[in-house]
């Protein structure tokens, strides 16, 4: 009997493809020793952003399907849904598909970075006539168009927190009766002995997700000032001031919760 290994197949050029299209949109960023100091939505985070989101939010795609499902049930004919701080576009890709029966509903990508309104447009290429976007600071300036639906998936955390309270007051004046908001969010434990280890389970998360201790140091000095979470409770409550009278919670993971 032969002692030779048997040979592997050789890699095929659409494998080699995907492998290559798999690295370059890996984020990596925080390996660099010339990695950023300050945490900025620019080109080089967009390109990598989807991944860097699977990686470091858990359950991630469960609160994307979630989200969907909520929006599907509020989507109404005529009426807009708005996705604020859309990012690269992966949830309007999802809406798209998910209310396509029902007529006239108008969605609408907003956020600041021209990079990731670029890379959404170019995910939503398909759907030209489906979603519209806009470039444009999310601040109580915002003109909104009648609202079935809103929604802030971790946007808020990066609103500086003096101008949360009339962010949301616009909100949930734009919304039509019957509307809803939807907020998925990252949030500090009610209790300071437990909030050191949600911490940790949570960097404990991405090193299961292949960042390394020193990503996730420079990372997290990286995003001090620029996201800035709050108790579950203090979020909860500048929900319910903006007019809000119907609020619950419809997801939690430790310092990750969803309104």
């Amino acid at each position: 009997m032969s002692s030779r290994l048997p040979s592997t197949r050789p890699t095929t050029r659409r494998e080699r493809i995907k492998r290559n299209e798999a690295i370059k949109h890996r984020d990596d960023i925080f390996l660099d020793k010339n990695s950023p100091t300050k945490f900025e939505f620019d080109s080089g985070v967009a390109e990598v952003f989807d991944d860097m989101l699977e990686r470091s939010v858990p359950l991630y795609r469960e609160c994307q399907n979630l989200t969907v499902n909520w929006c599907k049930r509020l989507a109404t004919p005529d009426k807009h849904i708005y996705d604020l701080g859309c990012s690269t576009g992966s949830l309007l890709l999802l809406l798209t598909k998910s209310i396509s029966t029902i007529p006239k509903v108008h969605l609408i990508g907003v956020d600041n970075s021209a990079a990731m309104i670029n890379k959404a447009r170019n995910k939503l290429s398909n759907f030209p006539d489906s979603v519209g976007f806009v470039k444009a600071n999310l601040d109580d300036s915002f003109l909104f168009n009648d609202s079935c639906a809103i929604v802030m998936n971790y946007t808020l955390q990066f609103i500086p927190v003096e101008n949360r309270a009339p962010l949301l007051k616009k909100i949930y004046e734009s919304l039509m009766p019957g509307g809803g908001f939807i907020l998925n969010e990252k949030v500090l434990s009610e209790h300071e002995l437990l909030s050191e280890t949600f911490v940790e389970m949570h960097h404990d998360f991405k090193k299961g997700h292949g960042y390394s201790k020193m990503e996730i140091s420079k990372k997290r000095d990286a995003l001090e000032n620029v996201l800035v979470p709050l108790k579950l409770s203090k979020t909860m409550a500048l929900v319910r001031e903006a007019g809000f009278t119907t609020v619950d919670i419809f997801f939690k993971w430790n310092n990750f919760a969803g309104l």
